[in-house]
């Protein structure tokens, strides 16, 4: 069995996280559940905040909000030492209910909505990093009505394909984001903001895509960069305060993969922007980078319990109580994630077979083909490994299945920072006149 953080197997043989036996977890809260290794979260935000600044005195580790937003993450994330980023109204609102200073938020999006700038602008978020030339306007408008000065960044297009899945590609010439440099527009973003009166161009910015594991793609970025900082002071008094090098650095789902490290990272990424950027930025410019999956991803894991077990011909299958609602990503990106028998998790003195785990949506909902398990009983649990990142946050309400509970696990102590979703929850948004009866007739527990 591949581990992550601090999974380890107990005294009786089961699966423990956090020092919390799995099966005693999926007792108490029920399943699906998505059960976070905090410790594993704090150690990963404190390995980019040690690795950057060792390499650079002035870093930004912001958090991508967008691969885990719950309240508890982001005052985990803040008391760690990272910023946020959001895209939305709605991650910003979460972001500052749960005690974030909007100074330390920068608002990404490659379409801001008229709702998205205002509460952005009026909340003083640190930056709004620029994805078209049409939206500048738009926030130069809305701050000078508010009377005040918006600190904005450019997000570029740099044309490099980062070979991968083009569902994680983010950077190429063909992406909706950014602004590119060949076709003029960058240079054109960064003469208009410096001629508005009520913005003031922060710096520079470039995601590359997702689950990236070389660092050449990255040290490339920043080489071209660098030709377009030149180009840019060549010819203007500003230079960039702050330069964020965004696209994620990749994880390990399949247990054989290897990522770079942080320190990898910071390495190779600092050494390149030290001798090919930071000459033409301000004195005290800023590197930034903004790691999400990679922080998150590895620390979770959603427990299912064991439904009906079918033969169909050859293929052995098994239907467990979750499936493409609360992790679409087998069905999206053709995901791999180990599937574990909390149980016995190393599999001892038990006949292995290929099955085949499906989800019980009214869809084909495969989940994962090929795994290797024993016969498993109804009600036997399983832990899917690797799922913090992209699950909870793009979870679907097909089928009217309810959002699972979010499970922090530390030190031998569970809490619930999320609860199951209610079946009340989801009518909030219907209208009084399509109830055709009371409350008490929901069935809700």
């Amino acid at each position: 069995m591949h581990t992550y953080g601090t999974q380890t197997v107990n005294d009786q043989g089961h699966l423990e996280i956090g020092g919390c036996d799995v099966l005693d977890l999926a007792e108490t809260y029920g399943t699906p559940v998505y059960v976070i290794d905090e410790s594993a979260v704090r150690d990963r935000c404190r390995s980019y905040v040690r690795a950057f600044r060792s390499e650079w005195a002035r870093v930004d580790i912001a958090y991508a909000s967008k691969a885990f937003l719950v309240g508890e993450m982001v005052r985990l994330a803040t008391e760690e030492g990272l910023s946020l980023d959001v895209v939305s109204a709605g991650e910003l609102r979460l972001a500052l209910w749960a005690g974030a200073s909007p100074s330390k938020i920068t608002f990404h999006g490659n379409y801001k909505t008229r709702e998205d700038i205002e509460l952005a602008v009026d909340s003083r978020v640190r930056s709004l990093v620029i994805d078209c030339l049409d939206e500048i306007g738009l926030i130069d408008r809305h701050a000078r009505e508010g009377g005040q000065v918006q600190a904005v960044d450019i997000r570029l297009n740099l044309g490099i394909d980062i070979h991968t899945d083009p569902k994680y590609t983010t950077g190429s010439l063909e992406s909706k984001f950014g602004l590119q440099i060949r076709t003029g527009d960058a240079a054109a973003a960064v003469a208009e903001v410096l001629g508005r009166a009520n913005l003031r161009l922060r710096g520079l910015h470039f995601h590359l895509g997702a689950q990236v594991l070389d660092t050449k793609f990255h040290r490339r970025a920043l080489t071209e960069l660098g030709e377009f900082i030149r180009a840019v002071t060549a010819v203007s008094s500003w230079k960039p305060e702050s330069v964020t090098a965004g696209g994620g650095m990749g994880v390990d789902y399949d247990g054989v993969s290897s990522p770079p490290s942080p320190e990898e990272w910071a390495r190779d990424l600092l050494s390149v922007f030290g001798d090919q950027v930071a000459p033409y930025c301000a004195p005290d410019v800023v590197f930034g980078v903004e790691p999400g999956r990679s922080v998150i991803a590895e620390a979770g894991v959603t427990l299912y319990t064991v439904g009906p077990t079918k033969r169909n011909g050859t293929r052995r299958l098994v239907a467990v109580d979750g499936g493409l609602s609360d992790n679409p990503r087998p069905i999206m990106y053709q995901s791999v994630h180990n599937v574990v028998l909390p149980s016995n998790p190393e599999l001892k003195d038990v006949e292995l077979h290929e099955v085949t785990i499906f989800g019980r949506h009214c869809e084909t909902d495969k989940l994962f083909d090929g795994v290797r398990l024993p016969d498993l009983p109804p009600g036997e649990v399983l832990a899917v490994q690797c799922t913090g990142a992209y699950t909870h946050s793009m979870f679907n309400q097909h089928n009217r299945f309810d959002k699972p509970p979010v499970v922090f696990v530390s030190d031998g102590r569970s809490r619930l920072v999320v609860r199951r979703e209610r079946f009340s929850d989801t009518i909030l948004t219907e209208m009084p006149s399509a109830a055709a009866g009371s409350s008490d007739r929901h069935g809700e527990k």
